[in-house]
């Protein structure tokens, strides 16, 4: 397969693209800057990823849109993950790539109502601006026509962690109290799905195994 990814130069957009190829598929990797240090096995194309019209021609010709784009300051740039979700729904009318699996949180949207009193307040102050932004986006891609998958990790981490529970938001009954997610299987996911072509339209919550 081939994947257009966004968020490329992230530590979690950096362990798609190198597990995707390292399993044979083709990634194209946009970034922001031309000098970026991308798997050399890597095709790069820069640009801004809230840029529809590059979006489209980047994407021709893939099977997939993977991101996995985070925030570095939700004061900087308070609609980031809003403007790059309208800008790949308005790509789709050219490219004809409708297919996108996508990071978002756990604590973003109706996931706040399962989130235990440990983290709940968390998600409620200090990370109430990235959050919204993301819910934002959510609205937007819910109302679409894309074949989306939203992947609710827990708190990242850089463990070593290659298993990982997977079960979409409606089934999400019994969750750790502060669920947890490797780096390394939010990756794994992410390309699990968009290989297989599962959890189609569908909000999934990603932890690490126990």
């Amino acid at each position: 397969m081939k994947f257009l990814v966004l968020g490329a130069t992230g530590r979690t957009g950096a362990l798609f693209i190198r597990k995707a190829l390292d399993q044979g598929h083709r990634v194209t990797a946009l970034v922001r800057r031309a000098d970026a240090a991308i798997d050399s096995r890597a095709d790069v194309v820069s640009g801004d990823v809230t840029d529809a019209a590059l979006l489209a021609e980047a994407a021709a010709g893939h099977d997939a849109i993977i991101s996995a784009l985070g925030v570095r300051s939700a004061k900087k740039t308070p609609s980031l993950i809003t403007d790059m979700v309208r800008a790949v729904i308005d790509s789709v009318k050219v490219s004809g790539v409708d297919r996108f699996v996508l990071v978002s949180a756990f604590g973003v949207g109706e996931s706040l109502d399962k989130a235990s009193f440990l983290v709940s307040p968390l998600f409620r102050t200090m990370l109430r601006r990235p959050y919204a932004d993301k819910a934002a986006s959510e609205v937007l891609l819910k109302a679409s026509d894309l074949r989306w998958t939203l992947e609710y990790p827990g708190a990242l981490n850089d463990g070593k962690s290659t298993r990982y529970d997977a079960v979409t938001l409606e089934k999400a009954k019994k969750l750790p109290l502060f669920p947890t997610t490797s780096r390394t299987n939010v990756a794994e996911f992410l390309l699990d799905t968009a290989v297989q072509g599962g959890f189609v339209r569908q909000t999934v919550v990603v932890t690490d195994a126990r």
